[in-house]
């Protein structure tokens, strides 16, 4: 019988053990690359209404929502509100948060003599100034609106309320 020292007994043991560690991790790391565009449970999402009805109409606009939001054991509903537009890249939807990107103020509708100007939300706060897109044409606010990712099922448009992209400059 072959003795075994004590370097080579504890080289096995790191690399058995690393072994094993990297084998339990793999599924937990192929899980986190699998990423499906489809939302698990749209039941949780802000319903915008029908594609169809969103399409039509004058843009940019204001679209109002209700979504119940389960927080633990506390089911609560929460009203709310997006811009949406015409993209001018591929005529889809862009659909805008109103927070100012400045201080998280909620931005309205400009009036029209600014409209007139190019500019169509304007943040009461600070006076920072977007135009129909939602890109930051003045004031202090540094980047352009949020905007959510849309999902549609059913003809109908969702979004996650709690889930938007970051623009950068526009």
């Amino acid at each position: 019988m072959a003795k075994l020292s004590r370097r080579k007994f504890l080289g096995k043991t790191v690399k058995g053990t690393a072994g094993l560690l990297s084998i339990s991790i793999l599924p937990l790391g192929l899980t986190a690359c699998n990423k499906s565009d489809k939302p698990k449970d749209i039941g949780s999402m802000a319903n915008l209404g029908q594609l169809s009805e969103l399409e039509k109409g004058e843009f940019p606009k204001k679209v109002t929502y209700k979504v119940k939001v389960k927080d633990a054991w506390v089911t609560q509903e929460q009203e709310g509100f997006v811009y949406i537009n015409k993209s001018e890249e591929d005529n889809s939807l862009l659909i805008m948060s109103p927070v100012c990107t400045h201080l998280g103020c909620t931005v309205g509708l400009a009036d029209e003599k600014s409209r007139e100007e190019g500019v169509n939300f304007l943040c009461p706060c600070h006076a920072g100034r977007y135009d129909k897109n939602g890109i930051n044409v003045g004031g202090p606010p540094p980047r352009p609106f949020d905007i959510f990712k849309p999902y549609f099922e059913d003809g109908n448009v969702y979004i996650s309320i709690f889930d938007t992209v970051k623009r950068d400059k526009g």
